[in-house]
């Protein structure tokens, strides 16, 4: 449970952060005048104002303008990112804030990452908005912090952090190109004029979307299996009961996995296995905003 007696941290107030001892740490008072976060999100809204021009115009220029602005803004974050982990001695996600904060630069950094392979500019126009999305819910919620548990500050939370983050990030460029794919192939169904965006073809979209949600599943899968394998090495589950965050991380994890089992079955069409990415991204959410009430 979140511990509200911590109240939330305003950054100009020089109050600090939980440190490895349980007490608080001092911030640079100057966070306050200059928040990364405000940097992050000016560069990420012009990535965005560039992305959505460029899906109308298709200009190259447009292009690497929203590259130039997303990358900007995803190394103003790593550097946050990296500053809080410093400050805190464990990785900035543990609680609903940073889920969602992480959540937005993973999903950036494995486009980034993934771009010379897929080669699809048209995808930042459907990128930028979730990116966007998740970062301003992000934003716009309180960064409360709990009393830091003795899990956070062994190499099994931030394995376990990196694992799911970026298992949920591959889970949601795979649901792009499933969105992608749905697309393309109600049009066709309807017999409906192509799209005039230069999207990627059914065959591309549903080989991306397979490999991707062949890649982050794994991830996942060992995420949340070393969250496990950790309370029973040390007996932190004795008084564990389910809630939304486990809910939701089964279910996601079940759907997904039938979505997976569509790869490799003639029993289930493109289209269905389509709307399980669909679905397993939608608990992934759910998997993020469980952090509240963990």
């Amino acid at each position: 449970m979140v511990g509200r007696g911590w109240g939330r941290y305003p950054r100009a107030s020089g109050r600090g952060l939980p440190g490895r001892d349980g007490r608080r740490r001092r911030l640079d008072s100057r966070e306050g005048r200059m928040n990364p976060q405000n940097f992050t999100l000016f560069f990420y809204v012009a990535a965005l104002a560039f992305a959505l021009i460029y899906g109308g115009f298709q200009k190259r220029l447009l292009f690497w303008l929203t590259m130039a602005f997303a990358s900007a803004g995803f190394l103003v974050q790593t550097v946050r990112i990296a500053w809080l982990w410093g400050k805190l001695g464990y990785p900035p996600a543990t609680n609903l804030h940073q889920l969602f904060e992480i959540s937005a630069w993973a999903i950036l950094a494995l486009y980034l990452c993934l771009y010379p392979l897929i080669r699809s500019k048209i995808l930042t126009f459907f990128l930028m908005p979730l990116v966007m999305l998740i970062f301003l819910l992000g934003f716009m919620v309180p960064d409360i912090l709990e009393k830091p548990k003795r899990f956070y500050f062994t190499p099994w939370f931030s394995i376990h952090i990196f694992l799911l983050v970026f298992g949920m990030a591959f889970f949601f460029l795979s649901f792009l190109f499933a969105a992608i794919f749905i697309m393309q192939d109600h049009s066709l169904r309807r017999h409906h004029h192509p799209s005039e965006l230069p999207i990627p073809s059914l065959e591309e979209a549903e080989k991306w979307s397979s490999r991707l949600l062949l890649t982050g599943y794994p991830l996942f899968t060992v995420g949340l299996a070393s969250a496990i394998l950790y309370g029973i090495l040390y007996g932190e589950r004795k008084d564990w009961s389910p809630g939304l965050l486990e809910g939701a991380s089964v279910l996601a994890w079940l759907v997904l996995g039938v979505a997976i089992y569509g790869l490799f079955s003639a029993k289930v069409h493109p289209r269905r296995r389509s709307w399980l990415v669909v679905a397993g991204a939608a608990f992934s959410v759910l998997i993020i905003i469980g952090i509240m009430w963990h």
